[in-house]
């Protein structure tokens, strides 16, 4: 369970998502967009995940963070 919501639960949002906002090719079978939506959503989101593992917003400062000004 993710945040009060079952696997099927987000499953069935996602195809949801994938039936409203898909292109006509993608209703021959929607379920393939619905897949990758779903493996997009889950990923980093199960328990075995380091807190740390997300591009942004994660708990951890990044260790080597660089500056996009050069200096001087």
């Amino acid at each position: 369970m993710v945040d009060g919501l079952t696997t099927k639960e987000i499953r069935l949002e996602c195809l949801r998502l994938a039936v409203e906002n898909g292109t006509s090719r993608d209703m021959i079978q929607p379920h393939l967009l619905a897949d990758v939506y779903y493996e997009w959503v889950m990923q980093g989101s199960e328990e075995t995940c380091p807190a740390d593992n997300r591009k942004d917003e994660g708990r951890k400062k990044a260790k080597n963070s660089r500056s996009v000004r050069a200096v001087g």
